[in-house]
């Protein structure tokens, strides 16, 4: 069945993968990630808080949101009380919700807005690499899978670099190609031709992490039929195009210069 985007949260959670870098973030950055469901929480109505949120994205849905708790700008407009009371009496706060304002202002960690800034940037780069890692989890087998799509996988993982027809994957599992299509969208919640293109662009990712790989040789290593096809269907699976992601690549995590684009 289709993993849902509750599993994502709890699955995610217990990876390796957030455990570290949760871990980490606390000892380097002095907060605290954490992942929630999309649209479980909203932001405090207390407009002195900021909430850092970055999406999770599988297939260009939101799966989970990964945030930090709520921080406050210690260097800008409204760095003192003072300046906040003025607005929340304009707004309309009665006493009591204005010393319950005034007791999370001064609980709320403070931070400059650089530090804002930059920890921002982390939460945008470990939210990639957390949806990369939620991609190739969705495109992996599960245990409640039926034989038949179990069998369509390994065969299409095995033969990306190859043309791929649905009646040929659809005999492989043993299946006509009517019944294959019905079983294999109500199990994955993709299509044949969207499974393909999906672990095609993913196997593209891990190639375009070699500098040195031109990018019309990764498309066609990866079964695509022109560099056009590839950018297109690069694009819309990952949102951006072959060689941002490369260079995003090269800027946080690998220091070799990265190859032509063509």
């Amino acid at each position: 069945m289709p993993i849902n985007r509750t599993d994502f949260v709890q699955l995610i959670e217990g990876s390796s993968l957030f455990t570290d870098y949760q871990r980490a973030f606390m000892v380097a950055a002095k907060h605290r990630l954490r992942l929630r469901r999309p649209g479980s929480e909203s932001v405090s109505p207390l407009f002195f808080l900021v909430e850092l949120v970055q999406p999770i994205l599988v297939r260009g849905q939101v799966v989970a949101e990964l945030c930090l708790e709520p921080l406050r700008v210690s260097d800008e407009e409204f760095a003192s009380f003072d300046d906040c009371a003025r607005v929340l009496l304009d707004d309309g706060l009665s006493a009591v919700e204005m010393r319950q304002a005034h007791q999370i202002f001064h609980e709320i960690l403070a931070v400059p807005r650089a530090e804002v800034q930059a920890l921002e940037t982390m939460l945008r780069l470990f939210s990639t690499q957390l949806s990369e890692f939620a991609e190739r989890m969705f495109l992996n087998e599960t245990e409640s899978e039926p034989p038949s799509v179990r069998k369509a996988r390994v065969y299409i993982l095995n033969r990306l670099s190859e043309p791929l027809s649905l009646e040929e994957v659809a005999t492989a599992a043993g299946l006509s190609a009517f019944h294959f299509c019905k079983v294999f969208k109500r199990t994955t919640g993709m299509t044949f031709t969207e499974f393909v293109n999906h672990a095609r662009i993913e196997q593209a990712k891990r190639l375009l992490m070699k500098p040195h790989s031109r990018i019309t040789e990764i498309a066609y290593d990866v079964g695509f039929q022109s560099l056009s096809q590839f950018n297109r269907s690069f694009r819309r699976v990952a949102r951006v195009s072959p060689t941002e992601f490369r260079q995003h690549a090269v800027r946080t995590g690998n220091g070799e210069r990265p190859a032509l684009a063509s």
